[in-house]
């Protein structure tokens, strides 16, 4: 059998050591940084409450492990021992933010009710509602100041002030206020009250610093650091399927060309630099210029890929928080390399020697060629807003990339395909057909994993035929009826439906043509709100947001605040003669034509029936107009 040597020593630390060694300017002898390939911050503020509640009752709360870089030590030649921090990331963070904001973690379940009580005694108020009042005046008094020390105000003269002013009301300029305060410092009863109670709170903050951490001192090989951190992270607040990669891939460098990447991925280092602490990577490049010159791990590569993904095409890829791995670039070269995602541990080998560099300007050319056809649905945002919904999943919108990227490159290589020229026109004019259809069919419900690696693999927007018109027409009437439905309101509805459901995707294909050039557009009811809340009683329900309902026009006009359909909104200006009989005609016509709805549509009494009858009217003259305006996209029966 082989020999196994034991490569961990164990050590105690007070967390007052700890704390020292991973600041940026250590007094004592012992200094932690932070590894390339350690994880995000993902503790919630109760959790780590929760971790410094057991630490001041006493509570075992775990180990932290770290590596000793000896050679690092020897080579400084200063005294210093470095370490890196391998494991224990999260509690560490958690002991740093309470020392440094010990006051922070003060809440009202840390207030005793005897002690409330007592301090309602000596007030004169015993009320809940008094009580209350103290509780929430001492927590907030706690809370802002900024430490425990007499010189910053902790001193129980203050808190007096505090519970005066906040609990009683009394204004500082009154004579009640200076008689009461006078009267309450000289009680030596309530002072020394006061005073245990602030000595209990900042003794607490001793009781957290000197409590004793076991450190687990890891002395094998360097090289074994991203196994031993990813076997760790296999268990407890799991990493996810993407940070998992930042360890397994730490030997896949290369350099990066593209500085907005580059940028990203600093802005994700600068997060655990926020919180105080040292990392490897800004001590090895501590200015742009190394920053341009060093090579990065694949891992990061890819994270600040998404980063940039979701900044340069907001229309195809929702934003992420700048800490936190988008999953765009992961899966988007996996797809385009032709692997299932769960086979996305195996992208080092795939990729190969390909360069970066033109491996990433393949993918901007496929993803700003896919962009382009959906532009024309997707660019125009509604009235108000900078940008428009995304209506899609993200594993939808990288089949459709990924397929462009399938169709042009070879993977192995990079070189373009003898046919993509006229592949990439049959996936240009089928794109937008299939983009509509599968999401009104809802066919990336899920995860789509595996839809995503067949319909890349098939060629699906290239080679399946579209839907015929049955087909259409069938798609169209099953997803109405689930919509009508899920949109039916009460008498108190809201006016308008969230813009990132289905119903504004298809109006904006209806309406496209009418909305040509248009920079926004405006949501118009064809029966207003007001009108029909006006018809209907108490525990009604209508679906008044239907599809059938609504319109989209360029500008709003006088039908921005109607209460009454646009025919009548014609006759009522004829009536008072401010247009004439002609213009009336005129005008109607237009509505009619821009509105896409024939005035002998509009349901005459409007009750609950006749307003469903019209809206099923009018979603059969929706229907017939997006099969006119996509005809080409639509093959012959």
């Amino acid at each position: 059998m082989p020999a196994y040597r034991n490569a961990v020593d164990i050590d105690i630390w007070p967390v007052s050591k700890l704390m020292d060694a991973v600041s940026s300017n250590p007094s004592g002898n012992s200094r932690v940084t932070i590894p390339e390939f350690q994880r995000r911050l993902v503790w919630s503020q109760a959790t780590r409450k929760n971790l410094i509640d057991s630490i001041k009752k006493g509570f075992p709360f775990g180990s932290i492990l770290i590596y000793e870089d000896v050679a690092r030590g020897q080579a400084a030649a200063d005294g210093m021992r470095y370490y890196n921090l391998i494991d224990g990331l999260q509690r560490t963070q958690a002991l740093k933010s309470y020392v440094e904001y010990q006051n922070g973690y003060f809440t009202r379940a840390d207030l005793e009710d005897d002690f409330v009580d007592a301090i309602a005694k000596h007030l004169s108020k015993s009320s809940d509602d008094y009580k209350d009042r103290i509780r929430q005046t001492i927590v907030d008094w706690v809370k802002g100041n900024k430490s425990y020390d007499a010189r910053d105000g902790w001193r129980t003269e203050n808190l007096v002030e505090a519970l005066i002013e906040k609990v009683l009301k009394y204004s500082p300029d009154s004579i009640l206020y200076r008689d009461l305060y006078f009267e309450l410092n000289r009680n030596q009863e309530f002072t020394t009250y006061l005073g245990g109670f602030l000595d209990a709170v900042s003794n607490e903050v001793k009781l957290v610093l000197n409590a004793k951490i076991p450190v687990l001192i890891y002395g094998g090989s360097s090289s074994e650091l991203p196994t031993v951190f990813e076997l760790l992270n296999s268990k407890g607040t799991v990493l996810s399927r993407y940070e998992i990669y930042a360890a397994q891939w730490i030997d896949h460098r290369q350099l990066i060309a593209n500085t907005e990447v580059i940028e990203a991925i600093w802005k994700k280092y600068e997060t655990l630099e926020d919180e105080g602490f040292t990392l490897d990577v800004s001590e090895e490049a501590p200015d742009d210029e190394s920053r341009r010159n060093r090579t990065y791990t694949l891992f990061d590569y890819l994270f600040g890929l998404g980063q940039y993904l979701a900044e340069k095409f907001p229309r195809l890829f929702k934003p992420v928080k700048d800490d936190r791995p988008s999953s765009a670039g992961f899966n988007l070269l996996t797809a385009c390399m032709g692997l299932r995602l769960q086979e996305m541990a195996n992208l080092p080998q795939e990729i190969g020697d390909l360069p970066w560099a033109e491996l990433e300007r393949c993918l901007l050319e496929s993803t700003r060629f896919v962009d382009g056809i959906l532009k024309p649905v997707l660019a125009m945002p509604q009235y108000g807003r900078k940008l428009g919904p995304i209506y899609h999943s993200e594993m939808m919108i990288v089949s459709m990339i990924a397929t462009a990227f399938q169709v042009k490159y070879g993977k192995r290589d990079l070189s373009d395909n003898d046919d993509w020229r006229a592949d990439r026109r049959k996936l240009k004019r089928k794109l937008p057909m299939f983009y509509l259809y599968e999401i009104l069919h809802d066919d990336w419900r899920g995860s789509g994993d595996s839809k995503l690696f067949d319909a890349v693999r098939s060629l699906r927007y290239v080679d399946a035929a579209p839907p015929t018109v049955q087909r259409w027409e069938q798609v169209l009437d099953d997803w109405y009826y689930d919509s009508q439905v899920s949109l039916v309101h009460s008498k108190e509805a809201k006016r308008h439906i969230r813009d990132s459901r289905p119903e504004y995707l298809l109006l904006k294909y209806i309406f496209v043509n009418k909305m040509a050039k248009a920079k926004s557009y405006h949501v118009e009811h064809i029966l207003p709100v007001a009108l029909l809340q006006s018809q209907m009683v108490e525990g009604d329900e209508w679906p008044i947001n239907t599809v059938g309902n609504l319109a989209l026009l360029k500008q709003a006009g006088e039908l921005r605040h109607n209460v009454q359909t646009f025919d009548v909104l014609l006759q009522d200006k004829r009536r008072r003669g401010e247009i004439t009989q002609e213009e009336q005609a005129r005008q109607l016509l237009e509505y009619e034509i821009m509105l896409l709805c024939p005035a002998s549509m509009l349901p005459r009494p409007v009750t609950k029936d006749s307003f469903e009858e019209f809206l099923l009217d009018r979603f059969e003259l929706l229907k017939r107009e997006f099969l006119k305006v996509w005809r080409d996209h639509i093959p012959q029966d």
